[in-house]
């Protein structure tokens, strides 16, 4: 039977879809109640959230959004993880920190960016660094061609002046 509570649901968990970059799924049968507060408390501290809701609500919620391949994944007792900000490591990194500590937290996978991520996917994006780190690495490939240049056309007059050096001190020498 359709509620209408079941229908506000359905409408809160499409706009936490429409609203996130990414969105982990992972079992969470056995976990403590304690521990699972936690974990959301956590995860709000990096711009996430945890839900746990009914699956049908949730493949119902995935229309029209980027996340509808996550049908299959959306069985039993699972929960969402939901990325709002740009920087989808952090949250990665810290449901696999909680999942070492807590066996019965089994990660079943995750959606990035409309594609379907297995769970040793996620635990790539886990160990991946942060966004403005890779942006300082790319920044950094790309000097260091004109960054090498600048090296090679500096040390053609560098040697030409150790050359007249050389000259002068073999003639003051002599």
């Amino acid at each position: 039977m359709v509620t209408e509570s079941r229908i506000k649901e359905v409408e809160q968990l499409n706009e936490l879809f429409k609203q996130s970059s990414c969105a982990i799924i992972a079992e969470y049968r056995g976990v403590k109640a304690n521990d699972m507060t936690d974990l959301r408390r956590n995860l709000r501290s990096v711009n996430s959230r945890l839900k746990v809701t009914k699956n049908t609500l949730a493949k119902l919620a995935t229309k029209d959004t980027s996340f509808e391949v996550a049908g299959p994944m959306l069985s039993g007792p699972v929960s969402i993880i939901f990325t709002m900000g740009e920087d989808v490591s952090k949250p990665a990194k810290m449901l696999f920190d909680f999942a070492k500590v807590n066996s019965n937290m089994n990660i079943v996978g995750g959606i990035l960016e409309g594609s379907a991520m297995g769970a040793a996917d996620v635990k790539k994006l886990a160990t991946m660094p942060p966004k403005p780190v890779v942006q300082g690495m790319l920044l950094g490939l790309f000097q260091a061609p004109a960054r090498n240049f600048v090296g090679v056309l500096a040390a053609a007059p560098r040697k030409f002046l150790y050359a007249l050096n050389a000259i002068s001190d073999k003639k003051n020498a002599g």
